[in-house]
């Protein structure tokens, strides 16, 4: 399974979760989206055993164009 797969696998159960939870406990949207919120800052926040690396090409700090850059007033 490849993780597109996977992710659509991810999204379909938790969505037949949440509607399993809000049909049973009669749960508001309000209320699902305020848990789903917590948990999700809770992912962000906490620190995961996933490390993120990230190797920069040797032209990644040319800045041959310099009309991407957006200039900050100081």
């Amino acid at each position: 399974m490849n993780i597109n797969d996977q992710t659509d696998a991810f999204c379909n159960e938790l969505q037949n979760v949440v509607m399993r939870f809000r049909d049973e406990f009669d749960l508001n949207h309000a209320t699902i989206v305020g848990v789903l919120d917590i948990v999700k800052m809770s992912y962000i926040v906490d620190p995961s055993d996933d490390i993120v690396e990230f190797e920069a090409d040797d032209d990644f700090w040319d800045d041959e164009d310099d009309s991407d850059t957006c200039e900050q007033p100081f």
